[in-house]
């Protein structure tokens, strides 16, 4: 007997403007191309977009919010983390549309799996982040 599996969907058009959110919305929607949603190119163009949009917004208010290193130690090391991980988030979204141009030249369903798969990559790299970012801004090293 074959199951069927529901590929999850959001509305693409509809993308948070907080970066939190962002990530959860991001997770459903790659989970959504890696069993083959079909969604419309033009929403998997706006999404690229959206997720470019708010993760360099994110970037650039959370990197005034650092401000200038602490002191040497673990706090130090997490702050030098954080900007590391700002400035990669850039080539990690330029990653990520080029993906979205593979599907816009030739689209299957093979490649827009791999833009899922990228996308759920993301997710996770901004999912972990922002753990290690909320701990650094209560307190914990």
């Amino acid at each position: 007997m074959a199951v069927a599996f529901a590929a999850p969907t959001v509305d693409l058009r509809r993308a948070p403007g907080e970066i939190d959110p962002l990530v959860r919305w991001l997770q459903t929607a790659s989970d959504g191309l890696v069993l083959l949603a079909a969604y419309p190119r033009e929403d998997l163009q706006s999404m690229v977009r959206a997720v470019g949009r708010v993760v360099a917004a994110h970037s650039r208010e959370y990197d005034r919010r650092l401000g200038t290193p602490p002191p040497p130690g673990d706090r130090a090391a997490t702050w030098a983390l954080l900007r590391a991980d700002h400035a990669w988030f850039g080539v990690s979204v330029a990653q990520f549309a080029w993906f979205l141009g593979i599907v816009e030249r030739e689209d299957h369903g093979g490649h827009r799996q791999a833009l899922g798969q990228y996308g759920r990559l993301l997710a996770e790299a901004l999912r972990r982040h922002r753990t290690v970012e909320e701990a650094y801004f209560h307190g914990v090293p």
